[in-house]
């Protein structure tokens, strides 16, 4: 049975019901079969309404964040090939292109721009209702058990594997726009038997201001890989920590049930085949699903069939011929205890070819010989980073990801 929260607020199958009936009296959502649709929209439960009814009637989806200014969400739907723009409300209707296409509805998804310009990904609904089968059937979680969705649901990450996937199993998701953590803390509590989905760094902000009384049930963390430090705190204060893996084009296609390392992704759903190299010469993670195989540009391993992810190919740090994955340094720096912060990148040398190079955020000043140091202490010599910069905050995308070529001066 259809049925959610929104922050504080429950919609039964009747409150979608009616949302129907009131899109079927619109002609412009009416007749959106063979259209696409772009919202942005902060009402959450017009947003999962709208998506419904859509794919429903085999329309297609653009989901915008909803804190997006109206041109920038113009532009953004025009480059999605957007026929319909609905902004903030479903009487809000702007006409971007009146021809109509003959394709199977798709949910669209941007690419998060961390290593170029973000990129229009189309997936089928049939491809989405094959990765929910598979997600639900590994995820080791009951119906009596409560997705928290503490992440935009205008992600796949929130609104597939967190929202629909919930649904599917026979629970209620609790979506949370609210983003003060001390509210989160309180809806948590009011659904003991939970699973978080939530990115890392948030998830690690919870994990510091949780009280000594109360810890989570389940969390879920994606996206990005955690810092050491960050995945003890969270373990010490979980019952379970997940973590799951995917790719815009592909959806979820990995989940670890309990994750200590937080290199390692998890065991392939049942739906794909991935490939990747050995852990003495890893290689490109590959996605083999039934309509396409997928080249991720990521580098990882297999072992015992858990998948592990090192970095980003382009991320990779080739410092005369010796290959420097950016997390390894990271952790090294973020185990200082005045470090809140730390990215690793790259810069052009023209003595080693490549550079390793680290902005980060400490609670007190720091001398760089002394970071220094401290990293000669559990990184060899060329790992070590050559330049170190105290910054207030890290630069990150509108995605909360950081794109590491940015920072370190290479064209996007």
């Amino acid at each position: 049975m259809m049925m959610f929260y929104v922050n504080d607020q429950f919609y039964t199958v009747e409150d979608i019901e009616k949302q129907f009936e009131l899109y079927e009296s619109l002609s412009h959502l009416r007749e959106c079969n063979n259209r696409r649709v772009a919202i942005c929209t902060v009402d959450i439960f017009q947003y999962i309404a709208l998506c419904l009814y859509i794919r429903q009637k085999g329309g297609s989806v653009v989901p915008i964040h909803p804190a997006t200014p109206q041109e920038g969400t113009m532009r953004l739907a025009s480059s999605a090939g957007s026929h319909l723009l609905l902004f903030q409300s479903i009487d809000s209707c702007i006409e971007l292109s009146n021809h109509s296409n003959n394709q199977e509805g798709v949910l669209v998804q941007m690419s998060s721009g961390t290593t170029g310009a973000p990129k229009c990904i189309e997936r089928t609904w049939s491809s989405v209702e094959e990765e929910l089968d598979s997600y639900v059937k590994t995820l080791p979680v009951d119906s009596l058990t409560n997705s928290v969705v503490a992440c935009p649901v205008t992600h796949s990450y929130g609104f597939i594997c967190g929202v629909l996937a919930c649904i599917r199993r026979g629970a209620k998701p609790v979506i949370i726009t609210n983003s003060n953590p001390k509210y989160i803390l309180k809806k948590l509590k009011e659904y003991p038997k939970h699973i978080l989905y939530a990115a890392p760094a948030l998830l690690y902000t919870l994990s510091q201001l949780l009280p000594i009384d109360q810890q989570f049930d389940r969390v879920m963390t994606s996206g990005t890989m955690m810092p050491h430090s960050w995945l003890t705190s969270l373990r010490e204060k979980s019952r379970q920590v997940l973590q799951q893996y995917g790719c815009s084009e592909s959806g979820c296609v990995a989940i670890h049930p309990n994750v200590e390392d937080p290199k390692e992704m998890g065991y392939p759903l049942p739906h794909v085949k991935v490939t990747a190299g050995d852990k003495q010469t890893p290689s490109e993670i590959i996605i083999e699903m039934s309509t396409q195989t997928i080249y991720t540009k990521d580098l990882g391993y297999i072992e015992d069939n858990v998948l592990s992810f090192l970095a980003r190919m382009d991320d990779t740090i080739n410092v005369a011929g010796l290959n420097v994955y950016p997390q390894e340094v990271e952790n090294v720096l973020m185990d200082d205890p005045r470090i809140v912060e730390a990215v690793v990148y790259k810069k052009q040398d023209n003595l080693s070819g490549e550079r390793v190079c680290a902005q980060y955020v400490s609670s007190e000043p720091i001398d760089h010989m002394e970071l220094r140091e401290w990293c000669r202490k559990f990184l060899a010599p060329y790992q070590v980073p050559m330049e170190f910069v105290f910054v207030h905050e890290i630069e990150k995308l509108p995605n909360g990801k950081v794109s590491r070529k940015k920072l370190g001066g290479i064209p996007v």
